[in-house]
């Protein structure tokens, strides 16, 4: 359990955030702070190479409370994923909020029990790559690599990542079973790629555990739809939380530093912008202009 308070405060008195135990962020997350509070943050580089998403939320997440009137010291809970959904303790009124945003196409049955934030990731923003485990020579250019012939791991539960890239030329395998899992597929070749979003990592590499991973170049994929923080409605104090979170997001969306956030993290990734969009069909001509 991660404490981010100052000593002397009980623990009754937090304001605890469900974090998932697969996607667990800590060391990573306290490693960009570098000993910084969060609402000190306003340079959003990350300080280690790999995708940087789950760790820009976090800080959005517990700026916009503060903003809104949320001011309790936050304590980050990490709970297992026991179904194929990661926030039925919120649908339950468990679990208040969760540490990362969701899709909105996952929420739609669950409109009744969820509050649902503004958007943090518009239509269109979402842009992921096709990596490639960096000793996997003949698959990391497109020069000569037909996209047909393309194996990409991917989740059927993850309902998005599956429309897009039915709605490609590459190959599918199912796996069910955790993102960890599919990736050390990837490193032993038994696909050839994994869709990840891209990170400012150098060469837009993503080092995971000490195997490499890189992005096939020119060509990636977009996601068509957008992200939300989700608060629960069944919860006492979910109304409470989705005034001050909404609050907060408003004025960080003002502010600029929303897309700051993401443009500084990588996920709006300016070195992938003229690349090929291979699902094109789904989205609007302008997203990849």
């Amino acid at each position: 359990m991660l404490l981010l308070c100052s000593n002397g405060v009980k623990a009754e008195s937090a304001f605890v955030i469900d974090v998932v135990d697969s996607e667990n962020f800590d060391e990573r997350y306290l490693s960009f702070l570098n000993g910084r509070g969060v609402m000190e943050v306003d340079s959003f580089y990350p300080t280690t190479n790999g995708t940087h998403l789950e760790i820009i939320e976090r800080i959005l997440l517990q700026q916009a409370l503060y903003l809104g009137g949320e001011t309790r010291p936050i304590t980050f809970r990490s709970k297992p994923q026991a179904s194929a959904s990661e926030f039925d303790a919120i649908i339950d009124g468990k679990s208040v909020i969760l540490a990362r945003t969701v899709w909105h196409d996952e929420l739609l049955d669950f409109k009744g029990s969820l509050y649902i934030s503004e958007p943090i990731i518009n239509l269109g923003e979402y842009q992921a790559g096709l990596f490639v485990s960096v000793n996997n020579k003949k698959e990391t250019e497109t020069d000569n690599l037909k996209l047909s012939d393309l194996t990409v791991v991917v989740n059927p539960r993850w309902r998005v990542d599956w429309l897009a890239l039915s709605n490609s030329p590459i190959t599918m395998i199912s796996h069910i079973g955790k993102w960890e899992d599919m990736l050390a597929m990837v490193d032993a070749h038994i696909v050839d790629a994994m869709m990840i979003n891209f990170s400012v990592g150098e060469g837009l590499e993503l080092n995971y555990k000490g195997e490499h991973f890189t992005p096939i170049k020119n060509v990636k994929v977009v996601l068509p739809d957008t992200r939300h923080f989700i608060v629960s409605k069944t919860h006492p104090e979910g109304k409470k939380v989705i005034a001050a979170l909404e609050k907060g997001l408003k004025i960080l969306r003002h502010r600029g530093v929303i897309t700051k956030a993401l443009k500084q993290s990588g996920f709006i990734n300016e070195a992938t912008s003229d690349w090929q969009i291979i699902n094109q069909q789904m989205i609007a001509p302008k997203i990849n202009d």
